[in-house]
């Protein structure tokens, strides 16, 4: 047997953190508001020593950083954090937001010193349509890596048994997860189209943004079944997505264009629904609440207004933001606990709150300022 990786946090006080998100997200009262700051892989890959160039090359490095950067994570991040399995949180195919658009025929550029990034987009004309309705989405570009990264980590699961202290051995690259999350139908078709043109097309050529769309969002609905029976998850099936490029949108044309997508991709799944949205969303909200019915706003924008928030969601969808993470980068601690403070003064008393960033902690942003949320709610998010 493989040497077993140690995490030096209770397995007690894993479950306490279990218990205490689930009561949050049942809208029942946990012992204090949870934390959980969105520390991803730009935090965490640079502390296991090992570079985004390997990290993207190899999946049995990718597996090895993952479960290496959460165990840095977790013993040194103050958070609510529980598991190391699934995505976001240890073994999956990690190839962030770009694997949709690295699908549909856009370069994705690897630096050797960050994560990908997107490339300049290719469909412009009617011309190019059938093209995208041609591509192989789920065996072609990005997603086929993903398969192929995803069978290579189950192949050497068993060199990296984890153990939290007091807990049974597991091994998160038995069953990795694919990347079965979206950026959603207007985000992923300005990536296809170029952003300014998809904006553009709003106004210009609306039909013929609608039609790039219908392809896009289709093909998403394929990928994304295929995760589910590639994974062998059990129905209901929960969905997570965002579709932050269309934040920028007024309401009349979120529900024009944007929305019945968006509705298209999120009743197409029976379980939970989490949307994650940045930026200043507040014409929007009452739109996910009533047509996208979602269950979870996830590290909405620092710039939401905490009272209309409140307003149109406290009590019946879990709320999961929004300290501005500028601020955590470049303030105090003590300003950073006065922002949470805030945050939970404004919502703690629906229930349903989780304290988190709005959104994604910065690479340099000093430990003591991310760590400063979890103190502010043990101050001030007590449910005695």
């Amino acid at each position: 047997m493989a040497d077993v990786i140690e995490i030096a946090v209770p397995f007690d006080e894993i479950e306490a953190r279990r218990e205490r998100v689930e009561k949050a997200k049942r809208f029942e009262t946990p012992d204090r508001v949870p934390v959980i700051p969105a520390v991803a892989h730009r935090v965490m890959i640079p502390r296991t020593g090992i570079s985004f160039r390997d990290y993207y090359r190899d999946p049995e490095t990718m597996l090895r950083a993952q479960i290496l950067g959460q165990k840095w994570l977790l013993e040194n991040v103050r958070t609510d954090s529980h598991s190391i399995t699934g995505a976001w949180a240890g073994a999956w195919t990690d190839f962030q937001n770009t694997f949709e658009a690295g699908s549909l025929g856009v370069e994705i550029h690897f630096p050797d010193d960050d994560i990908p990034w997107v490339g300049e987009g290719w469909v412009k004309d009617d011309a190019d349509l059938p093209k995208l309705e041609a591509i192989d989405y789920v065996h072609t570009g990005i997603n086929a890596r993903q398969v192929e990264f995803r069978r290579r980590m189950i192949e050497v699961a068993d060199k990296y048994p984890v153990r939290f202290q007091g807990g049974p051995v597991f091994y998160p690259g038995a069953n990795p997860w694919l990347t079965n999350t979206s950026d959603g139908p207007f985000g992923v078709t300005g990536d296809v189209m170029g952003q300014v043109e998809a904006f553009t097309a709003v106004y210009e050529r609306p039909d013929f943004l609608r039609e790039v769309m219908r392809i896009v969002t289709g093909k998403m609905i394929e990928w994304l079944d295929f995760c589910v029976d590639e994974m062998g998850l059990e129905r209901p099936v929960n969905f997570a997505w965002t579709d932050d490029l269309a934040v920028s949108m007024s309401a009349e044309s979120f529900r024009e264009f944007a929305l019945p997508f968006n509705q298209q991709m999120r009743y197409h799944f029976d379980g939970r629904a989490s949307l994650h949205m940045c930026g200043r969303s507040d014409h929007l909200l009452e739109i996910f609440r009533d047509d996208l019915k979602i269950d979870e706003f996830q590290g909405f924008g620092y710039q939401v207004n905490l009272d209309r928030v409140a307003e149109v969601m406290g009590g019946r969808v879990v709320l999961i933001g929004n300290v501005n993470p500028m601020l955590i980068q470049s303030g105090t601690p003590d300003d950073v606990r006065e922002a949470t403070r805030r945050v939970i003064e404004k919502l703690k008393d629906r229930r349903g709150l989780i304290i988190q960033d709005g959104s994604n902690i910065p690479p340099d942003a000093p430990l003591e300022n991310v760590n400063a949320m979890m103190e502010a709610a043990e101050l001030y998010g007590r449910y005695d």
